[in-house]
């Protein structure tokens, strides 16, 4: 059967080239005028388009070049224009950015790789919560209950950090669709539609994720535990999100200084709260999937 499968995968690739010899479109079969097709937007295929080396440069240039990379695009929008991108979506300017839920949902996996790959610096691992029990209840607690288990107290965390992962993972839109809400409360006579809000919050999540994920080298160096430095770092960390977020407040919901100041520091606060609740209910569930099964 599977090698059925394969060859009539074999066989719709070689119609697609034949079409394309014919001058026709390999995707939707429309006449090629150019080097792309006006109906779907297909490139041409060549012979060359199969050799090692066009692959690679094809690769690299997608993701290098500035002036035709969706990614650089976005990154760089996302990074120094704030509130750029929710402007660029509501004007529906959206052909050369990647979308807002794309981008949200690629940025949060790779923080969650990169703060899940390396134990010391995990932020979803239960183990390292035990460095700040400070009268030793906690792991008290987590003994009895590996005993209960029948497993070792390392082997329960480890269980615990798995589903803690995973929840969190699969809770990215109930953190974004929580500040958006937050945002439809705050601007509740501003007559947006919710979808509005729900884009500027994709993208202000996105900003912070990305930072948090930028200052991972930081953590690396200086660990997770409680201190000055750890401080330092996590005042300036609210700081750079506090400022970007008053500068996208002002360029997409245009309030007067004043104003955008207050609200600043109220969707801050609101953001900061989504978080906690995604990050805390996010780890119950997983203590008690670990407890109830």
């Amino acid at each position: 059967m599977a090698e059925g499968v394969q060859t009539a995968e074999r066989v719709e690739a070689d119609a697609g080239l034949c079409r394309a010899a014919d001058g026709a479109c390999p995707e939707c079969g429309t006449a090629l005028v150019g080097e792309h097709c006006h109906g779907c937007g297909e490139k041409r295929p060549e012979a060359r388009d199969l050799s090692l080396r066009h692959f690679f440069s094809e690769a690299v240039q997608e993701l290098t070049s500035v002036e035709h990379s969706k990614f650089f695009h976005t990154v760089w929008s996302l990074l120094l224009r704030p509130g750029f991108l929710t402007n660029e979506w509501i004007a529906g300017r959206r052909k050369r950015y990647l979308k807002p839920l794309n981008l949200c949902l690629g940025i949060f996996a790779l923080s969650l790789f990169a703060f899940s790959v390396y134990k010391p610096v995990s932020i979803y691992n239960a183990e390292n919560m035990l460095k700040y029990d400070q009268f030793g209840d906690t792991r008290k607690a987590y003994e009895k209950l590996a005993a209960k288990k029948g497993v070792t107290l390392e082997v329960l965390l480890d269980r615990i950090s798995e589903k803690w992962q995973r929840y969190v993972s699969v809770s990215t839109l109930l953190f974004v669709v929580g500040f958006a809400v937050v945002l439809q409360l705050v601007f509740m006579f501003s007559k947006r539609y919710f979808v509005e809000h729900l884009v500027f919050s994709m993208h202000f999540v996105s900003f912070a994720i990305l930072t948090t994920v930028l200052l991972w080298p930081v953590y690396f160096l200086i660990g997770l535990k409680l201190g000055l430095v750890n401080m330092a770092v996590g005042a300036l960390k609210w700081l750079l999100d506090i400022s970007y977020m008053f500068f996208a407040v002002r360029a997409v919901y245009r309030l007067s200084t004043g104003r955008t100041f207050l609200t600043a520091l109220v969707l801050t606060a609101g953001y900061f709260l989504s978080y906690v609740l995604v990050f805390a209910g996010a780890f119950v569930a997983a203590l008690f999937s670990v407890l109830l099964f």
